[in-house]
């Protein structure tokens, strides 16, 4: 009994590590569409960019071009254009990009970088 009972345990630790792990992609496209797929997302409602934007009253429609490392850190944001929007807003946007990560990794050593709109001003609040 406690045989099957020590085997049960060390199965469920390691089906919840293996759960734990990020999605390794290694094609550049792939990399970049599912990049924009996750900036599109993190400005649903219920997700903590959401939020803190909404809270904030941050308003603008800005390009962003991101730059991203292996294990899904973000390394750089540069604001390319922004329409309608205030300093502050523009800011502190950029710092929330720049604080968010991607849920997937990505080939070691590689950096990439993608242009990517997002409008602060078409979120229902």
């Amino acid at each position: 009994m406690r045989t099957l009972l020590l085997c049960w345990l060390t199965t469920m630790l390691t089906l919840t590590a293996a759960a734990q792990k990020k999605e390794l992609l290694e094609d550049k496209g792939t990399i970049l569409a599912r990049a924009a797929e996750v900036f599109d997302a993190s400005l649903q409602p219920g997700t903590e960019m959401y939020e803190t934007i909404v809270k904030e009253k941050l308003i603008g429609r800005y390009v962003l071009q991101v730059s991203f490392r292996d294990k899904g850190d973000i390394s750089s944001v540069f604001v390319v254009s922004a329409e309608g929007h205030d300093l502050r807003s523009q800011n502190r946007f950029k710092d929330l990009v720049h604080l968010s990560r991607m849920p997937f990794k990505m080939p070691k050593g590689r950096q990439y970088r993608i242009e990517h709109t997002f409008d602060l001003n078409a979120i229902p609040r």
